[in-house]
């Protein structure tokens, strides 16, 4: 399927949302959701699964946010569990099947910051605001695929990583500029406590993610990570990232991979990956 035929897809079910045929079915979840066209396999989308997505989000009044046909990559995302009660994007995508189409209506300010990881919500946004999600599933992805498009399109240099990261920042509306390392830096919560610098033993919960917003682990279900920085412990983002920090403090440490893991894979994390943590500094020693 071609860039300008996926292109025609996202207009009409963004136009879809301004006449009669808009009238939204609610699932069980809370989501409002409405099928535009149902495609003709029966292999339904479960959580865990990596899809190929045509994808677009608007605002109500017309405002187009994101639109995965403006990208010459394939856009692909793995289904995870339901990201925030009341109907969300990833109820949504277990509602469909491959080559189904669809539009969700999502609470704007739980869909950007919890399904999309934004970390500061557009200005134009309030809380009561709802957001347009235009969905087409174009396929389910092996995982050996997945790997291997993501090994050989998305990891295979620094290059291509920096503007895979521009593009997120663009998206997530980042406006924070980097340190001289690099580093995005994005206070959350300001710590009122004893000030983390190097030499002193600090403990934190974190979770990580992929730009794409897959998870990979959390110290939230155990007990705090404790380490001392300046002894090289831990990778550079976190070295730099926590001195920034005071006790009681929460922050978005974006690390590109030069700061992390480089060219080296670890575990679930490809070569060149940027990553993304939710750290909160919970005692400085």
């Amino acid at each position: 399927m071609n860039k300008i035929i996926l292109s025609l897809i996202i207009i009409f079910l963004l136009a879809a949302c301004k006449n009669d045929m808009m009238k939204f079915e609610k699932h069980s979840s809370g989501l409002e959701y409405k099928i535009i066209e149902k495609g003709k396999s029966n292999i339904r989308v479960k959580q865990d699964d990596v899809l190929e997505l045509v994808l677009s989000y608007q605002t109500e009044d017309g405002k187009v946010l994101f639109n995965s046909t403006n990208s010459e990559r394939k856009y692909m995302r793995k289904v995870s569990k339901p990201a925030h009660s009341g109907g969300s994007f990833e109820d949504g995508l277990m509602l469909l099947n491959i080559g189904d189409s669809a539009i969700f209506r999502i609470h704007g300010d739980s869909f950007l910051r919890y399904s999309m990881l934004y970390s500061k919500i557009p200005k134009e946004i309030s809380l009561d605001d709802y957001i347009i999600v235009s969905i087409r599933v174009l396929d389910i992805v092996e995982r050996e695929e997945f790997d291997e498009i993501l090994s050989d399109r998305y990891h295979e240099s620094e290059e291509v990583e920096m503007e895979i990261l521009a593009n997120y920042l663009k998206n997530a509306n980042i406006m924070t500029k980097p340190t001289e390392s690099g580093l995005y830096y994005i206070e959350t919560q300001k710590g009122t406590g004893v000030q983390a610098e190097l030499g002193k033993r600090v403990s934190v919960h974190y979770t990580l993610t992929l730009i794409d917003g897959q998870f990979i682990e959390t110290s939230l279900d155990k007990e705090p990570f404790s380490f001392t920085l300046g002894q090289n412990k831990v990778i550079p983002a976190w070295e730099e990232g926590i001195c920034y920090m005071k006790e009681g403090g929460k922050a978005t440490i974006i690390s590109p991979s030069k700061l992390a893991y480089g060219n080296r894979k670890i575990e679930n994390i490809l070569p060149y990956s940027t990553l993304v943590f939710e750290v909160e500094l919970i005692k400085v020693y």
